[in-house]
């Protein structure tokens, strides 16, 4: 039997005391060499110019040789215009990769001691950058397709409140209080519908290596928007697996080879028809919601999958590859409009159901 990914020699490369020693320069090179993958030369941000630009040492910035504007490792990425020390951006960034079910403000805010709004921030951008660097292009082959409820759950009163019998139907009016069966779904319940496209391919040492990428999108209902987001996200032809949800019916009519698995009988068919990487990837997206975020509200809740998403991808990656593929997303993605003076009252407006891109 293979060993477990992550207690193999290969997958801790490099961990959080190899930072304990690091000055501030040595951090700074060390973004550096992560962004531009070079030790000595540079991309301008403004201009655009690959060069051995001029080094401000005391400054730990550039002067570009073409445009003379001055500029730093985190210019023009969602990092940018921060006030952090380096070595504090460097040991974020690992403490999010190292934490594999999410990490929460507050417990950032105790490992680098800063604000807790700092500490908030920080992830935000983190987790927008996974976001719109979340690739969108059409899964195909394997995909298996599965939907979970999040969110708008009510919560219990301070009173058990009296019946109106004239209300409720008669099969119900010998309870003593009203079930949760019997309750509308709160407005701000949604419905995050992930696609997981897996590799069937046998491995050398058994096994096989499961799910290579992953796509979310948040709905209100599965009947009426499940199949134009499968349409979308999935390749017409794929051998797509699903449960026995009704919504699921139409795809074998449009293009799709439609798999089946029942399952309030079996996780999986004789045929070995299952949704098991759909269901690894909830089975992390709950473990977060309820032992780290504790609430997640639909405004923000495509940046919280999209991260879970990113972790279930990266899963066999180490750390040092996971970090240098955070740092990378951060510096792909410009300014962030939604999470700039987020503290003077700048919010995103409305929720994203969608991965938008950049």
């Amino acid at each position: 039997m293979a060993a477990y990914f992550w207690l193999k020699k290969e997958a801790l490369t490099t961990s959080m005391s190899d930072l304990d020693g690091l000055s501030e320069a040595q951090a700074h090179a060390f973004l550096a060499g992560m962004r531009w993958q070079s030790t000595d030369h540079q991309v301008c941000p403004d201009c655009g110019a690959h060069d051995k630009h001029y080094f401000r040492s005391s400054r730990l910035q550039w002067s570009c040789k073409h445009c003379f504007k001055t500029f730093s490792v985190t210019s023009g990425t969602a990092f940018h215009g921060h006030k952090l020390k380096y070595h504090v951006l460097l040991k974020a960034l690992f403490y999010f990769a190292i934490n594999q079910k999410g990490l929460s403000a507050l417990a950032l805010r105790r490992y680098l001691g800063v604000q807790y709004r700092t500490a908030y921030l920080l992830m935000h951008k983190i987790r927008e950058a996974i976001m719109l660097n979340t690739e969108v292009k059409p899964l195909s082959g394997h995909v298996e397709i599965d939907g979970g409820h999040f969110s708008g759950k009510k919560r219990k009163p301070r009173k058990v409140a009296e019946k109106e019998l004239p209300k409720l139907a008669k099969k119900y009016q010998h309870r003593d209080k009203v079930g949760p069966a019997e309750n509308p779904f709160h407005e701000n319940r949604r419905i995050i519908i992930v696609f997981r496209e897996c590799d069937t391919r046998p491995l050398d040492k058994g096994g096989r290596p499961g799910a290579i990428r992953t796509i979310t999108a948040i709905c209100n209902a599965e009947d009426s928007q499940v199949v134009p987001l499968v349409e979308k996200y999935v390749k017409k032809g794929s051998k797509v697996y699903t449960d026995e949800l009704p919504a699921y019916r139409r795809l074998q009519y449009i293009g799709f080879s439609h798999e089946t698995v029942n399952h309030s009988r079996e996780f999986s068919t004789d045929a070995g028809v299952n949704q098991n990487q759909a269901e690894s990837y909830f089975s992390r997206l709950r473990r977060a919601f309820i032992g780290v975020f504790h609430r997640i509200t639909p405004r923000y809740m495509l940046d919280y999958s999209c991260e879970m998403s990113w972790r279930e991808d990266m899963r066999r990656t180490d750390l040092l590859g996971q970090v240098t593929d955070l740092f990378y997303k951060v510096t792909n993605t410009p300014h962030s409009k939604d999470w700039r003076n987020y503290v003077r009252g700048n919010k995103r407006e409305g929720e994203l159901r969608t991965i938008p891109g950049l």
